[in-house]
């Protein structure tokens, strides 16, 4: 038996991590596009921060040796053909009896010229050793990102904090809309501008420019601004382009089953090119995130095992570690909200009949914890009211609350 796992990411190394302690025995061979050694890609703002490399290689250089995997290197894998069970890569053809597909995603802005070389993809290792050896080499560059979402701000902190001048375009009025109303994205503000992060807002990139290289960007305003370094943060977008003329049903990502089957049975996608049910909506979509991932990697080797095992829904959960205050962001924001803001920050959770199905803190994030396991479960909470904004919430102290008054004597 052969398995093929093609990244190196927390979810192909999950898989194969899994596979072999649940007695595996056959061959797994990996293969990644990047020519190192597996890391973890959230460890990369640190690694930017502090060039400590130990968060880095979170599962051990001898992780290859350690699992029997037999690990290509940067060996880019080209095609994949489930009638015959074979991949092709820059080098050969290999068979395989199971797949694993868990290629990640990379950083796009889907801007015309975005072919051109001189782009720093920061969810690479060596996009972020390039940045790096800019800071030490000319300390004061220049940086222009373009997107204002989460991934965007996230990486003009870190910039800001190894001496670069970053500069964040952003199409809407207020920073990281998809995720946060204008109220909330203030705390983000006070922040990016006490980095040194200059934000323009409502300047949309409208074109990369330059012959093959680029030498900066057109906004909508006809407006060219260059930098010493240029990095796109729009979104993120599967690498899943391999993929274009196989069988498998492909949409934004890679479509699975409840057992992260693609449309071959033999054949799995985890991580951030399989398209998965939402916890709170239902809708299938890309969650990108790490805990997602790996929990992908495991249950996709579990079933290569016969385990039979359906994936966990997941929920969208970013929370930035760069602020000089937290900013918790989960699930969906609907329109009935419970709100409190005072000087410890603010807190809002958003109901759906009854039940917490998104929530967003800003500055004391405590409560967290309980939010988030209500919402999981589907606690209806619509008798606890305004004492759900309580840092000190906990469900039983409100039932315990509930149950005096109702006891307490008349009169």
């Amino acid at each position: 038996m052969n398995t093929v796992i093609i990244g190196m990411g927390p979810a192909g190394m999950e898989a194969a991590r899994t596979l072999r302690e649940q007695g595996y025995a056959g061959e797994i061979t990996m293969f990644s596009a990047e020519k190192t050694l597996p890391y973890s890609p959230p460890a990369l703002g640190e690694y930017l921060l502090t060039g400590n490399e130990t968060a880095l290689f979170w599962q051990g250089r001898d992780v290859c040796s350690r699992y029997r995997l037999d690990c290509h290197m940067g060996e880019r894998v080209m095609a994949i053909d489930p009638a015959q069970k074979t991949i092709t890569t820059e080098q050969g053809t290999y068979g395989f009896d199971n797949a694993v597909i868990a290629s990640g995603s990379s950083l796009y802005a889907p801007l015309p010229g975005i072919e051109k070389k001189g782009i720093c993809n920061f969810k690479t290792l060596e996009g972020t050793r390039q940045i790096r050896a800019l800071a030490d080499k000319k300390p004061g560059s220049s940086a222009l990102i373009i997107g204002g979402g989460f991934i965007g701000v996230e990486i003009a902190l870190c910039l800001a904090k190894i001496g670069l001048r970053p500069t964040l375009l952003n199409r809407r009025g207020w920073i990281m809309p998809r995720l946060l109303d204008r109220e909330t994205a203030e705390y983000v503000m006070k922040d990016l501008k006490k980095a040194g992060v200059l934000v323009r807002l409502e300047t949309e990139g409208k074109e990369w420019i330059g012959k093959e290289k680029v030498e900066g960007v057109r906004t909508t305003e006809d407006e060219i601004l260059q930098a010493d370094l240029y990095i796109a943060a729009t979104g993120v977008k599967p690498n899943i382009a391999f993929l274009t003329n196989s069988t498998i049903a492909c949409n934004q990502g890679i479509t699975v089953n409840e057992y992260l089957q693609a449309s071959s049975p033999f054949i799995y996608a985890c991580g951030d090119v399989a398209e998965t049910k939402d916890l709170v909506t239902g809708n299938t979509k890309i969650h990108g995130l790490y805990p997602v991932a790996v929990a992908h990697g495991r249950t996709a080797a579990m079933n290569i095992m016969g385990a039979g095992i359906p994936y966990e829904h997941q929920l969208n959960m970013n929370s930035l570690k760069e602020l000089s205050h937290n900013v918790i962001v989960v699930g969906q924001q609907t329109k009935t909200v419970l709100k409190r803001k005072d000087k410890k920050g603010l807190r809002k959770l958003f109901l759906h009949e009854g039940k917490i199905v998104g929530f967003v803190l800003a500055g004391n994030i405590s409560g967290a914890g309980t939010y988030l396991a209500m919402l999981r479960k589907g606690t209806d909470v619509s008798l606890f009211g305004d004492r759900l904004l309580s840092r000190q919430f906990s469900t039983a102290m409100a039932m315990t609350k509930m149950v005096r008054r109702a006891h307490a004597p008349i009169g």
